[in-house]
C-alpha cells in the first residue's frame, strides 16, 4: 500500500483493521481489507490516486487531518473514487463487517 502509518499514542486504533495484498506491479496495487465492527486503519497517508470497491454493507466513518468527518454507507459493488494526497483514518462505525477492495494507481 501506498500509506504510511503513524506510530504516535493518539493514533493507536482499539482494533486495527486487517489487510491483505493482492496484486501490485509498478503501476498498480490492489488491497482487500476487512474491518470488523469498531476496527480502523489508524491515521494514514495515500500518496496516489484510487478507487474502492464496496464488498459488503455496514459504514465506515472517515476522519480528515483538517477534522472533516464524513460517513459511508456501504453496499455490494458500489464503488468510490479518490484523490490524493489524502490523510486519514478510517473507522467501522457499524455492527457488521466492512469489506472493501482498493485500487491503487501509482503513477
Amino acid at each position: 500500500m501506498s500509506i504510511s502509518m503513524e506510530e504516535s499514542e493518539w493514533s493507536q486504533p482499539k482494533k486495527r483493521a486487517e489487510f491483505r495484498l493482492l496484486f501490485e506491479d509498478k503501476k498498480t496495487k490492489i488491497t482487500s481489507w476487512r474491518f470488523e465492527p469498531g476496527a480502523e486503519t489508524g491515521w494514514h497517508h495515500h500518496n496516489y490516486d484510487y478507487v474502492t470497491i464496496q464488498k459488503s454493507g455496514g459504514r465506515l466513518k472517515l476522519e480528515n487531518e483538517d477534522g472533516a468527518v464524513k460517513f459511508i454507507d456501504y453496499e455490494i459493488d458500489k464503488t468510490d473514487g479518490y484523490f490524493a494526497p489524502i490523510t486519514h483514518n478510517a473507522t467501522n462505525v457499524s455492527k457488521e463487517e466492512v469489506r472493501v477492495i482498493e485500487i491503487e494507481y501509482k503513477i
